[in-house]
């Protein structure tokens, strides 16, 4: 009786160790994303350096920053035929298979190269417009008030700064001076938006051109010259509707807009893990079908070669190492050979 007792626990234990494995194995291989959310100072944080953009243009790297390694493929790829002007630049990126909100960044490649240099914040903003768009917009509303009731969000030959009313609610909207022109603003964000409540979380700050003097930065609100979006039409004309908190991009385009409504297209994730399970639960799977390829080209096989978690992290190099000017990655360099302090930035 004793040995058949023994006998009968071998083969338990037997069929259940696989079963075990099995389980730890798919535990191990499925990762669930965290569903978490991010508080309002941290939103806050998040979006300081771009709060301040011209509606057409935070519109596109809301949209774009969903994408996070279509944005260093394109940075890549412009800074990789600088020599393409003009009408020819355009032609060339309409062959290109990113998302439109990537192409019509290649309009304004300063913006593009700080998505692809700050890789980490890019990602996490992204995420967070997938997550939470509303708060993103809320968030980027009470730094505009903010900078607005210092004086330093105003009206000038650069862009036009407006109080409205959408959907019973006080907004600010800030449009181009010229329709066809872009200035992308430079600030620091001590400056602009005063005192900062949130020592927890300071806000993201990646500095300026080194053709922008430190003196005009310490003033508020600096413009480098103007890019010409005129020829790129089809990619631009997005913006907000800041009462109902939707974003849109390129009027003409319905693949990217529902109604008047920005839709993101997991197609053009390139395999990027969503970071939260309900945004996963919504566009993961096709992600992952139609990225693979791509994962692998830009972020090897442990997934890290671009995507570094950490690295930019708000109040630290993003700070101390870019304040007083300082070149983020090869800034100085582009300032001096690519734009001559702008010179050729009407041509494109």
């Amino acid at each position: 009786m004793l040995r058949c007792g023994k006998i009968l626990l071998a083969l338990a234990i037997m069929i259940a160790i696989p079963g075990m494995a099995a389980a730890q194995a798919t535990d191990i291989k499925s990762p669930q994303p965290e569903q978490t959310l991010l508080k309002p100072e941290q939103l806050d944080a998040l979006v300081a350096p771009v709060a301040l953009y011209p509606d057409e243009l935070l519109a596109n790297v809301l949209a774009a920053s969903t994408y996070p390694l279509e944005a260093v493929q394109a940075d890549r790829w412009v800074k990789a035929n600088k020599n393409l002007k003009g009408d020819a630049l355009k032609t060339a990126v309409d062959k290109q298979v990113w998302d439109d909100s990537v192409k019509a960044l290649a309009g304004t490649p300063d913006v593009l190269a700080m998505m692809s240099d700050k890789i980490d914040w890019t990602k996490n903003l992204g995420d967070a417009v997938l997550a939470q768009q509303p708060d993103v917009m809320d968030a980027v509303q009470r730094l505009r008030a903010k900078a607005h009731a210092r004086n330093k969000l105003v009206t000038n030959k650069q862009q036009k700064v407006s109080v409205q009313q959408q959907e019973n609610k006080e907004v600010i909207v800030i449009e181009q001076a010229q329709a066809d022109t872009v200035y992308v603003p430079y600030y620091d964000p001590a400056t602009v938006y005063g005192d900062w409540p949130y020592a927890e979380y300071p806000p993201y700050y990646f500095g300026y051109p080194s053709y922008i003097g430190a003196g005009v930065i310490a003033a508020g609100l600096a413009f480098g010259a103007g890019w010409a979006i005129g020829r790129w039409g089809n990619y631009w004309g997005g913006g907000f509707n800041w009462g109902n908190r939707n974003l849109y991009v390129n009027h003409y385009n319905r693949a990217t807009n529902i109604g008047n409504n920005w839709q993101h297209n997991p197609a053009h994730r390139q395999g990027v893990r969503y970071s939260n399970a309900g945004v996963q639960q919504k566009f993961g799977n096709n992600n992952l079908r139609t990225g693979a390829a791509d994962r692998m080209d830009f972020r090897g096989r442990d997934g890290q070669k671009v995507l570094d978690t950490g690295k930019d992290r708000a109040g630290a190099g993003d700070r101390a190492g870019d304040r007083a000017g300082a070149d983020r990655s090869g800034a100085g360099d582009r300032a001096a050979s690519d734009r001559a302090k702008g010179g050729d930035r009407e041509g494109r």
